[in-house]
């Protein structure tokens, strides 16, 4: 029997989250599974179930996409935490249309927004589809043309949005909220491992970030771990990019800088458990 059973791979992040909670005198196991869980359910669903006979885990954290376990909780013995959200909030968070939808209500500063190429300004504009992994379905088209082409390339229906580029520095936050606990931790990106996550980075205090991540947080209610990129311009402003309602390549950094997020939610899971 294990403590935590960790499900997926997404690169180092899983070894990041297996490191950090042993550290603590944790027994995890890692089940692998590197394909595309959008594509490929059936086969999530074996692994979790045979990882699960094998080892016995008290708690199963998702490594990458938490969705599709949240969808097959009811696979999941009876006994065995599963500290996840709903699909509805995961899908809320990770759609790049509806989190910047939220944003927009709760008067959170973004990128300005247009409906189409010919409403759009001058300016370098940006195109995001709907849903995007590791900076995939994001694109800097460099005409109005290659813009109306990534919107042609769309299948019919398929939400996007196009908005103003901001030159500035990416930051992003990596927050831990629970209840009435709320952590989070920021950093500015250095550097970037091509469209993935960031290979470099400084931590940094911007409260305004901080902040804002908290109040889209609680307006939904979300427990859980949950990372937000934000653009900031040449006059410090930041701007909101997106959510990634799961564990980010930030993790390692911020159990460097004290902040072990992955050990820090076993124990708030576990104690909401036993209350």
């Amino acid at each position: 029997m294990i403590d935590i059973l960790l499900i997926g791979t997404m690169g180092d992040i899983g070894p990041e989250v297996k490191s950090a909670l042993e550290s603590e005198g944790l027994k995890v196991r890692q089940a692998e599974f590197p394909q595309n869980v959008y594509r490929d359910e059936f086969g999530y669903c074996h692994c979790l179930v045979k990882a699960i006979e094998e080892c016995s885990p008290g708690m199963i954290f998702p490594i990458g996409h938490p969705l599709a376990l949240s969808r097959l909780k009811h696979k999941v013995p009876p006994g065995i935490i599963v500290p996840i959200e709903t699909e509805d909030k995961i899908r809320l968070l990770d759609s790049k249309v509806q989190s910047s939808a939220l944003v927009s209500r709760l008067g959170i500063r973004q990128p300005a927004m247009y409906e189409s190429p010919e409403t759009a300004g001058d300016n370098q504009l940006i195109f995001k589809r709907d849903v995007s992994f590791g900076g995939h379905g994001v694109h800097m088209p460099r005409t109005k043309e290659s813009l109306r082409r990534l919107i042609e390339h769309q299948s019919p229906g398929e939400p996007f949005l196009i908005e103003d580029w901001i030159d500035g520095d990416d930051y992003s936050v990596d927050c831990l909220r629970w209840d009435g606990y709320f952590r989070a931790g920021c950093y500015k990106v250095l550097s970037h491992q091509g469209k993935g996550p960031s290979l470099k980075r400084e931590t940094c205090s911007f409260p305004e970030i901080e902040a804002a991540a908290k109040r889209i947080l609680d307006s939904v209610d979300y427990h859980g771990v949950c990372g937000m990129d934000f653009r900031v311009d040449r006059d410090g402003r930041p701007y909101f990019l997106e959510c990634n309602p799961r564990f980010t390549g930030g993790v390692s950094t911020q159990v460097q800088n004290g902040f072990n997020i992955p050990f820090i939610y076993w124990n708030l899971a576990r104690r909401h458990c036993e209350k």
